[in-house]
């Protein structure tokens, strides 16, 4: 699942198909645009030395004529099957001349040969000199292997897409003509401009996009609407997974272009699909509602040409774009011939743009190529709508990661030198304690082993998160001969951040972290007390297990430099300071995120304990505190990407946590940074904790 579909960027000329289609995650499908003079196969390779596969015109042993000397015959037939496929006669004497040859079918008594080379097939007599038939063969897109995680997690999207549909992220409506035009082979590597349309859909949308979002979790819709003579819905409102790519690549084959194609029907159901979408979303503010794509895929002009199907098109976008302003995009796609009307495409994409929405025509043309980045910069464009939705409005500039490399895994088991650095001189420890009746928030403490001077801190990150680098780290003190330094036992992290913007205020950055930390820890004191007072919760009779209780870990940092002092914030830019915590040993889990992935308990240890309730699992206890977060703040915040180790080896188990986000609504003054992503993730992460 890591592998990315790529498209080559060569200059536009006839298309290839480069090696072999390939399995979806495993191997990569590559439309390549080069002209096939570069020969890539070995003269001999494929002709048999047998009487029985010889003939006069290329399976002589040492062949070094030129392509061009070799004389195909072209029949009527041919040439028009040729012009229609765009395979020029160069290319049969190529295929010819390297590819592979066996015996064609017999036809009404008269024995053929087949020519074979990368996906073009070329069929002669048996002499080898009359052209019979050529035929590009179709691209092969295999799907994907659908894991039970998999559909288990398609079905519980789908859940959510129906029961609460303020969660949708986007919706992505892609009408796709299916008129009788859309039959034509003329697209290569594809049977037909429908199947073109459908596989470039699949390989270029669907999988870019889930290739884009990694491991990340997000609820996203996708509609699609076939345009005929009316508009017709084949998929509603499914999720945006692999289970949709696979419906489409089936659906490819067995979609049926027939009649004409209008576009007043098809855009007025996309328009009424969306309304509905916004009617069961009336009480979220404009912020809050899901992203919408509305994609036209056509290869002409409209057959409703009357003066009135124009207004009602027409009619049809600009409400939207008038109702959904930005979080509209309308996407124009034409394939056909240079020259072919797509007027009224690019008419309905101004007119989204003219009344406040995005809008962008793309003509593919007839390359695959083209074709396929024009779904790709769809698939792009809502990739970046989704992570637009779920970034804080205060940080608008484009930020720029450091340069780093990661620590190598076992280096120390393996004697390879881990590069560090050390300071001695001047260091301090500071330890957020969140107390407001203070000018600061910060009490200088000591080092946590007394006799230690300083620290000593790995250069590469052993780990790395969504805004931060973590480093492992030492305290470190005089060698008891006097001579150097060694570092205690006891490993820390340091965690810093990820971008060079937030290097030129350090505590600021720091500061965000340890505050939502300390505020989680604060509301898990609480959390653990309610526990221990329901009745429900208590051990069994027979059990003496408690349930465990929720912590975070101290925030401190430590401060190496002389010039000024952490708790004036006149001169805090000058000093250079590392925020370090505990490290947690044990299976490191995150149990939970800020963009709506809840653990499934399928997927956990399975640690429970008996309580009066019942058996409960361990990790439900982290879920319930989200919840009760959410619930003790009047639904105002929740505490979520809850992360760290369940600690089992003392008396009683105890969940060691860190690096929390709280997500709050918008009209709170209190600053918990940028992930912070608002109340419509809050809602997500809630329900799918129940799911």
């Amino acid at each position: 699942m890591s592998s990315v579909l790529k498209r080559s960027s060569l200059p536009e000329s006839s298309l290839r198909l480069a090696k072999k289609p390939a399995l979806v995650g495993e191997k990569r499908v590559y439309f390549n645009q080069e002209e096939p003079t570069v020969y890539y196969f070995d003269p001999s390779n494929g002709h048999d030395a047998s009487d029985d596969n010889k003939c006069s015109t290329n399976d002589q042993a040492g062949d070094v004529r030129l392509t061009e000397e070799l004389t195909v015959l072209s029949t009527l037939h041919g040439r028009a099957r040729r012009e229609l496929r765009d395979i020029s006669k160069h290319d049969l004497k190529t295929v010819m001349k390297y590819g592979t040859k066996k015996r064609g079918n017999t036809v009404n008594g008269e024995k053929r040969w087949m020519f074979e080379l990368d996906n073009t097939v070329f069929i002669t007599d048996d002499s080898c000199r009359k052209e019979i038939t050529c035929y590009k063969k179709a691209v092969s897109i295999e799907p994907a292997s659908i894991t039970n995680e998999m559909m288990r997690n398609h079905e519980d999207v789908a859940r959510v897409l129906r029961e609460e549909p303020h969660m949708c992220t986007t919706h992505s409506i892609i009408i796709i003509d299916q008129s009788g035009s859309m039959r034509t082979n003329d697209v290569d590597c594809f049977r037909s401009r429908s199947d073109a349309a459908y596989g470039t859909l699949a390989l270029d949308y669907i999988a870019e996009q889930l290739y884009q979002m990694g491991d990340e979790f997000f609820v996203d819709a996708v509609t699609i609407i076939e345009m005929n003579d009316s508009g017709s819905i084949f998929l509603e409102k499914e999720p945006l997974d692999w289970i949709l790519f696979n419906k489409v690549l089936l659906h490819m084959s067995s979609a049926k272009p027939k009649s004409h194609g209008n576009y007043a029907e098809s855009l007025e159901l996309a328009v009424e699909i969306i309304q509905s979408d916004l009617a069961a979303l009336n009480d979220l503010d404009a912020d809050d509602i899901p992203a919408f794509m509305l994609v036209l895929v056509s290869d002409g002009k409209p057959s409703d040409k009357l003066p009135e199907h124009e207004v009602r098109r027409k009619h049809a976008i600009s409400c939207l774009a008038q109702k959904l302003k930005s979080k509209l995009t309308v996407f124009g796609m034409g394939i056909g011939a240079s020259g072919s009307d797509f007027e009224q495409l690019q008419l309905l994409v101004d007119t989204a743009k003219e009344n406040g929405a995005e809008g962008q025509f793309n003509h593919a043309g007839l390359s695959p190529a083209s074709l396929s980045a024009s779904f790709s910069s769809v698939a792009t464009s809502m990739t970046t709508t989704r992570d637009g939705l779920f970034s804080t409005k205060d940080v608008k500039q484009t930020k720029t990661e450091k340069s780093y490399t990661m620590r190598q895994k076992n280096s120390e088991r393996t004697n390879r030198i881990v590069p560090t650095w050390r300071e001695i001189d001047s260091v301090s420890r500071w330890l957020y304690d969140g107390d407001t009746s203070r000018s600061s928030p910060w009490r200088r403490v000591e080092f946590f082993n007394r006799d230690c001077v300083g620290f000593e801190m790995e250069k590469n990150p052993f780990g790395k998160g969504k805004e931060r680098l973590a480093h492992m780290f030492h305290e470190i003190k005089n060698k008891p001969s006097g001579l150097g330094w060694e570092k205690v036992d006891e490993s820390m992290v340091a965690k810093e951040s990820k971008y060079i913007e937030d290097e030129r205020s350090k505590e600021k950055f720091h500061l965000v972290f340890c505050h939502v930390q300390h505020k989680a820890n604060e509301w898990a004191k609480k959390f653990n007390k309610a526990i221990t007072e329901a009745p429900m919760l208590r051990p069994s009779e027979d059990e003496v297990s408690k349930p465990p209780p929720i912590t975070f870990l101290k925030c401190s940092i430590y401060e190496y430099t002389s010039c000024g002092n952490i708790s004036h914030p006149d001169n805090a830019y000058r000093i250079d300071i590392a925020k370090v915590e505990k490290y947690l040993r044990g299976k490191y889990t995150k149990f939970n995120s800020n963009n709506g992935f809840v653990l499934n308990n399928r997927d956990s240890d399975g640690a429970s304990i008996e309580l009066v309730t019942g058996e409960v699992l361990l990790n439900d206890f982290v879920q319930a505190f989200s919840h009760w977060v959410y619930e003790h703040t009047y639904r105002k915040m929740i505490a979520c990407d809850l992360q760290g180790v369940l600690d089992m080896e003392g008396r009683r188990p105890i969940f060691r946590l860190t690096d929390p986000a709280i997500c709050s609504r918008r009209k709170e003054n209190e600053c918990f940074g940028k992930t912070d992503l608002g109340m419509k993730r809050d809602s997500k992460v809630l329900l799918q904790s129940y799911l």
